[in-house]
């Protein structure tokens, strides 16, 4: 099954450039280290055959630890992480295969009465076709009332699965496989 669509979201980074590569979390000349707890995220790009899909062009975007995204109609008074703009651009592998380095996003306030979960978007342009989507976190309270994920065709496809520590890390790692209908 493809996996399915969702909302592009209101803080889609117009107007500034990604990170290239899939690591949002190593320091460059200017800035330090962001706050909260380091996370990788791996997984493939396949077809509904379960055909590796390489060279395919994956956008993401998410909220810092706090919750709040570094985007300025972001009116969220969580506090801005100055380390951290949460905006990557990178292509799968010849395996389908790719890797994030991140840090785990907080939750935040959507309206008065709605809270969304830590979240990932992502943003997978195939050869044929183009899929807008989000990865939640396994475990989260906030999954069980989320309007996004609870309106989704196959929920348990958005979340991720924890494939826990890697030997001698300090991290967890979680595995979220991307499904394109033809590539």
């Amino acid at each position: 099954m493809r996996t399915p669509e969702q909302v592009l979201g209101p803080y889609f980074p117009m107007g500034s450039q990604p990170r290239k590569g899939g690591d949002l979390v190593s320091p460059d000349r200017v800035k330090g280290s962001p706050y909260g707890d380091l996370i990788e995220v791996v997984g493939r790009v396949l077809d509904c055959r379960g055909k590796p899909i390489h060279d395919v062009k994956i956008v993401i975007w998410q909220a810092n630890s706090f919750g709040r995204y570094a985007h300025p109609n972001d009116h969220n008074i969580a506090t801005l992480d100055p380390n951290f703009d949460g905006f990557a651009e990178f292509r799968s592998d010849d395996s389908g295969g790719y890797r994030i380095r991140t840090i785990k996003p907080g939750a935040y306030p959507a309206s008065v009465d709605w809270m969304r979960p830590p979240h990932i978007h992502f943003d997978v342009q195939g050869k044929f076709e183009r899929l807008i989507t989000q990865m939640y976190f396994p475990g989260e309270p906030l999954n069980e009332t989320d309007r996004y994920l609870k309106s989704a065709s196959y929920p348990d496809m958005l979340i991720a699965k924890p494939l826990g520590r890697p030997m001698h890390a300090r991290h967890n790692v979680l595995k979220f496989d991307i499904v394109l209908k033809r590539g």
